[in-house]
């Protein structure tokens, strides 16, 4: 199912990202649908992407829960401003299929990179998560996040190991 089309050291000095299409999926986990992406690309190569799997979201009987998932919380070292979570949020939130989930409460997001496990509301409070303290210098916080739909419920639990 991998694009191997394009070389990653093909680019000499510095790295050319593998094809977008490598790093860009969805999927459904119980009444969970989950997308999944890179920052390393633009969002304008994301785009077409980002458009397909909220429709896919939105059409898919049983889902409850839009979660999207990327590694950045913030621009730089490898993601493009808009291409952070906190903002690639905000773009998905607009589009089509996966805007009945933000106005509805239930799209959420997580990410990681700074190594902290703690809350991250960028202006929607409840919907972003940064899951990122694993034994990392960090915060100093260590714990296990799961994710929990049952019981009609939305809720992210924490089990802090530090």
């Amino acid at each position: 199912p991998f694009d191997f089309s394009v070389d990653p050291g093909s680019a000499g000095a510095g790295c050319q990202p593998a094809s977008l299409n490598n790093f860009f999926w969805y999927n459904q986990i119980g009444n969970i649908g989950i997308i999944g992406q890179s920052g390393a690309y633009t969002l304008a190569e994301a785009r077409p992407f980002m458009a397909e799997a909220c429709t896919w979201l939105g059409q898919q009987a049983g889902i409850q829960v839009g979660l999207l998932v990327g590694h950045w919380d913030i621009p730089g070292l490898g993601a493009a401003v808009e291409m952070a979570m906190p903002a690639w949020y905000s773009e998905m939130a607009a589009l089509p299929g996966c805007s009945k989930f933000r106005q509805d409460g239930m799209l959420k997001y997580v990410m990681g990179h700074t190594h902290c496990n703690t809350p991250h509301p960028h202006g929607d409070i409840g919907a972003g998560f940064m899951v990122a303290g694993f034994g990392m210098v960090g915060c100093g916080n260590y714990g296990i996040p799961i994710l929990d739909t049952t019981q009609e419920r939305v809720r992210m639990w924490y089990f802090d190991t530090s």
